[in-house]
């Protein structure tokens, strides 16, 4: 699907970070997390897709959180963000509750709705050979959730995050 007008789309894979350690954190930081860093703080606005594990949220997306959280400064702050889920029978929505009570701390403002919590093992959904959703009706939604996604970083990025 084709990047929305004046919208740069990045797909930054988190795979490489290694488990969040303060004593790595800051110059001597490993490459990949430094990599990481600089992806989250270039950026406006985040859509977070990651799998619900155990009913909450996956340890690699919480270790990326924490990377960008800490020294120098809390690189999400002020950020917009939105939420894609996948999981079993709840399609992910306990992991989402979990990382929008995380996104607090953090100071991300969240995209409310549409939800995207998408049942996993449903082969309606996804073509489970390329990870591709091909739901007409959940392809809808991303496109509803990405359009206010990019209305709040508007909103946000006109906003000091001193001030927000």
């Amino acid at each position: 699907q084709a990047e929305p007008k004046g919208v740069e789309l990045r797909i930054v894979s988190v795979a490489e970070l290694p488990l969040y350690n303060e004593d790595l954190d800051g110059e001597q930081a490993p490459a990949a997390v430094k990599v990481w860093k600089a992806a989250v703080a270039a950026c406006d606005g985040v859509l977070i897709a990651s799998p619900e594990t155990n009913y909450g949220l996956s340890a690699p997306l919480k270790n990326a959180l924490d990377w960008a959280s800490r020294y120098p400064s809390n690189l999400w702050k002020g950020k917009a963000g939105a939420i894609v889920s996948t999981g079993g029978g709840a399609g992910g929505a306990r992991g989402q509750l979990q990382l929008r009570q995380v996104g607090v701390f953090l100071d991300i403002t969240f995209v409310n709705a549409p939800e995207i919590a998408i049942k996993r093992f449903e082969k309606k959904y996804f073509d489970h050979e390329t990870g591709d959703l091909i739901s007409d009706t959940w392809r809808q939604r991303v496109g509803e959730l990405l359009d206010r996604l990019i209305k709040l970083v508007s909103i946000t990025r006109s906003v000091s995050a001193e001030t927000f």
